[in-house]
Formats: C-alpha cells, sequence, structure tokens
C-alpha cells in the first residue's frame, strides 16, 4: 500500500509520520488490496485538520476530522475510515454468504428497462420512441446486498426482490451520497 503525507501550513514530524503508517497499516485487516492512502494535515489557528482519502479499486473512503491537537485529529479520522471499511468488509462477506444458498427460484423473476426519446415523452402511449431496451433478471436480494451490488456494478439503479418479503424494490443512489429504497405496490 502507498501512503502519501501532505503538510499544509504543517511540518509532518517524523514521529508522526511514524504514527500515521502504524494506524493506516491497521486498514489491512479490512482489506488486502487496498492501493493508496493520502493524509492532508493543516493547522489553521489553533485548530488541526487531519483529511485521510484510502483508494480501494474503484472505491474511495474519505474522512475529516478537526480537533486541537493532531494526534487527537489522526486518531479520530482514522477510526471513522476504519469504521467504513468495517463495513465494506461486512457487506462483501454478507453478499457472498448469502448467494451461496439461492436456489434456481431466485432467478424466476425478470424485466425489462426502456428507455424513451425525451422528445416524444408526453405524446401518446403510441408516439413513443424506444431507444434503448433491455432485459435483466431480477435477484432475490436483502437491501443491503442491493447496495452493494450497485456499488459494484456502479449502475444507477438495482430492482431486486426483497427476500424476507418477496415484494419488488428499486435501490438508487442520491445526489448527496445516501440512497433511496422505493418499494413497489400493485394499485387497483
Amino acid at each position: 500500500m502507498q501512503v502519501s503525507v501532505t503538510g499544509r501550513h504543517y511540518e509532518v514530524t517524523p514521529a508522526l509520520r511514524t504514527y500515521l503508517d502504524a494506524r493506516i497499516s491497521r486498514f489491512e485487516r479490512y482489506d488486502d488490496s487496498i492501493h493508496s492512502a493520502h493524509v492532508t494535515l493543516s493547522t489553521e489557528k489553533h485548530l488541526h485538520h487531519a483529511e485521510l482519502v484510502v483508494r480501494i479499486g474503484g472505491k474511495e473512503f474519505t474522512s475529516k476530522e478537526t480537533s486541537e491537537d493532531m494526534y487527537s485529529a489522526v486518531d479520530r479520522v482514522s477510526d471513522k475510515v476504519e469504521t467504513q471499511l468495517r463495513r465494506h468488509k461486512g457487506r462483501k462477506t454478507s453478499s457472498r454468504r448469502s448467494t451461496r444458498g439461492t436456489t434456481a427460484s431466485n432467478g424466476d423473476l425478470s424485466g425489462t428497462v426502456r428507455v424513451l426519446r425525451a422528445g416524444t415523452v408526453g405524446s401518446g402511449p403510441d408516439q413513443h420512441d424506444v431507444v434503448r431496451a433491455a432485459d435483466f433478471p431480477i435477484h432475490t436480494l436483502t437491501v443491503d446486498e442491493a447496495i452493494l451490488r450497485l456499488e459494484q456494478a456502479e449502475e444507477k439503479f438495482v430492482v431486486f426482490a426483497n427476500r424476507a418479503t418477496d415484494l419488488i424494490h428499486v435501490v438508487y443512489k442520491q445526489d448527496d451520497g445516501n440512497y433511496g429504497v422505493l418499494n413497489l405496490h400493485a394499485t387497483h
């Protein structure tokens, strides 16, 4: 793993660099494929700022913290990233565990996505021009597994049958980084 440290208006001492390396090396217990970690340290008046960015494959885990002491800012920022990595590892593990026990009946559902030309929408049901159409399987998943698939595939949404309720749901990523879940119900 490549670790880089940048000090903005702050001199990074060898002792602090050793401390940072020790804290960041703990992340490898959650994922062996950590590509890089970048730490930015800065001071402003009497406050110390620490920002940590860890890259694993195409994913990025980031945190920022401020404290009156640089060591405590480093502790807090690394604890937050460690929590993110622990959650990420838990999602990967639960996804692997749950796909082992799936049966053939889970793949029985399928759906179709149609993309309509923007200028024809609202002109009546027979007037829509289909730009693209694709069929896809609807897997039986939990919400956490659907979010993990969304992150791994970098899609805009994932349609799935909820393992607990057998209802169809759509999970999507919002602009603020949170996730939304649409619960689909047929009404008469």
